[in-house]
């Protein structure tokens, strides 16, 4: 049995990254190969930089004091969850000699979520490329989170990729920058929606909420979060149902009629597979919305927003985004999945033929 060795974008308190990971694990052993996450944690996030620059002002030094409890706790509850659910090797640290702590493996393959994006890693980190690593590299449905890069990135993209034996990307944006360095790639589902509903199920935690209710899951920063919890009270008050929420730290949304705090991917699995309708500014939230065959609008994040337009429009669901405040007379369109779903298995064997042809 062969052996991936795969790198991901998966420390954080974020639903999304751990859950495209332990679905990247589970693709790669459904098709016949062993799979080990290569536990890197990026400086980024490390509890060093969670505290720098606050040593000299007093006023953030106070207040990164009152949420340290929150950053160990939210550590905890991701950690625990993806070690429970993906072999996970020892941690490589930004400072470790990267190429002698990656475990050994047939294949080293890049992995999904925002790997390439130099933004949101405050740069290139060649790590995510195995860079000074020895052997078969390939990608799977790895995202640069941009429509393209800075000048003076492109070269050093170019050459990082250069040993790699097959490049497949998420969106359709990547694989225009990729064309522009001479690459072919393809592109190809994210291995959230790799496993299907069923198989998430199992994944799940027990109904939280026992009422109807409309979901909110808006991790990321938004133009006028009041426009969008209009959306979310217009359908509430159509339907007869609560709204719903998650917050990361000890405070409730006020907007919502409920707060779901310190919630587990298994929580968010459930909270998202039991809401009648969910809203959600993220890229993760609109995959498992359709992966779990909601009815779902989507409102566009300020930065990164190249990944959510991408499957979208895959799946022919473009009229699910919206900017303004919801028409009335949108709020009874509802989806039909029977043609969505065609297209999902389609792209899964696709994305299967392609793992298998270039893992081998």
């Amino acid at each position: 049995m062969k052996k991936v060795s795969f790198i991901t974008v998966h420390v954080g308190s974020n639903f999304g990254s751990v859950l495209q990971a332990i679905a990247t694990s589970h693709l790669l052993k459904s098709i016949g190969y062993s799979a080990e996450l290569i536990n890197y944690i990026p400086e980024r996030v490390s509890f060093r930089y969670y505290m720098k620059g606050a040593l000299y002002n007093v006023k953030r030094f106070v207040w990164r004091l009152f949420n340290l409890p929150i950053f160990f706790i939210n550590r905890k509850i991701y950690e625990d969850f993806l070690k429970k659910n993906c072999k996970v090797s020892s941690p490589i640290y930004s400072k470790d000699d990267f190429s002698s702590k990656c475990p050994k493996a047939d294949v080293y393959l890049t992995g999904s979520d925002q790997v390439w994006n130099s933004k949101h890693n405050q740069g290139i980190d060649i790590h995510y490329y195995f860079g000074g690593v020895e052997g078969t590299k390939i990608a799977y449905a790895s995202s640069f989170g941009t429509i393209m890069l800075l000048d003076e990135e492109h070269e050093q993209v170019k050459s990082l990729l250069n040993d790699y034996k097959a490049i497949s990307v998420r969106e359709k944006s990547a694989l225009n920058i990729l064309k522009t360095m001479g690459y072919e790639a393809i592109q190809v589902l994210d291995p959230t929606f790799m496993l299907d509903k069923n198989k998430w199920k199992s994944f799940m935690s027990k109904r939280l909420v026992k009422e109807p209710y409309i979901l909110m899951y808006l991790p990321y920063n938004i133009v006028d979060k009041s426009i969008i919890y209009k959306t979310a009270r217009k359908i509430g008050h159509k339907y007869n149902l609560k709204v719903i929420t998650f917050s990361w730290n000890y405070f409730i949304d006020i907007y919502a009629d409920r707060t779901m705090r310190f919630c587990n991917p298994g929580d968010f699995l459930s909270l998202m597979y039991y809401a009648e309708y969910i809203i959600t500014n993220s890229f993760h939230g609109t995959a498992f919305s359709i992966n779990l065959n909601k009815q779902f609008w989507v409102y566009m994040p300020s930065i990164f927003g190249t990944r959510i337009k991408s499957i979208v429009d895959l799946c022919g669901l473009n009229n699910r985004m919206l900017e303004n405040e919801i028409d009335d007379s949108l709020i009874e369109e509802k989806i039909d999945y029977e043609p969505v779903n065609l297209i999902l298995e389609r792209e899964r064997q696709i994305a299967i033929d392609y793992l298998k042809k270039t893992i081998g």
